[in-house]
């Protein structure tokens, strides 16, 4: 279905290990907000047009040669494109670019966004190529000998994240922590005579 088609505000709450993936057009606002302490998230995105055009952990960290994303920065895809704006982080360097993983393990978010996406009518990456995630409210330092610790994002209710996209993409968010609901999901569209991407 066309990007065009979902100009309306789109918003849900979702509980530990529950899934949301929608077509989110150019220039919208995408919030994140946390219900409790404990909780984040893991997102996944991809061209609309290219789903082998994907938000990229690796290339967002070289692009801002740091591994914390700040507010004004660029996330950026596999085409080295900036697919999503950061533009709101009440958490502080809430964005984890160090481990894809933190929340949950890759396969578990595959197969349950894979089959989202197929019930959805809406294209997805092969199995094989199917992006990394970056993880909302979760932070990883690197300790002594180079080992990944988790270092605890702190976050309350209303804590929040606020993205905003570059073009047309699929935006596929899976919650995890200790409580539900656990993340709440709201898509801003921004009206076609105020996009200015």
């Amino acid at each position: 279905m066309p990007a065009s088609c979902y100009s309306r505000p789109v918003s849900c709450t979702l509980s530990v290990s529950q899934a949301w993936l929608e077509i989110v057009r150019a220039g919208s606002r995408i919030d994140l907000t946390a219900r409790a302490s404990g909780v984040g998230a893991a997102i996944f995105a991809w061209s609309l047009t290219d789903p082998y055009e994907q938000l990229s952990d690796a290339y967002t960290f070289m692009e801002l040669r740091r591994a914390r994303p700040s507010v004004g920065d660029h996330l950026y895809s596999t085409l080295r494109r900036p697919m999503l704006s950061l533009e709101r982080d009440d958490a502080g360097h809430g964005i984890d670019l160090l481990r894809h993983d933190y929340w949950w393990p890759r396969d578990k978010c595959r197969e349950a966004l894979a089959e989202q996406a197929k019930a959805n009518g809406i294209a997805s990456p092969l199995w094989c190529d199917w992006p990394y995630a970056l993880n909302v409210f979760a932070r990883t330092r690197i300790g002594e000998g180079g080992v990944l610790i988790d270092d605890p994002v702190a976050t309350t209710q209303g804590t929040r994240i606020e993205l905003r996209t570059r073009f047309d993409v699929v935006v596929a968010v899976m919650a995890a922590g200790t409580v539900s609901p656990a993340i709440d999901v709201m898509v801003n569209p921004v009206s076609p005579a105020v996009a200015s991407f």
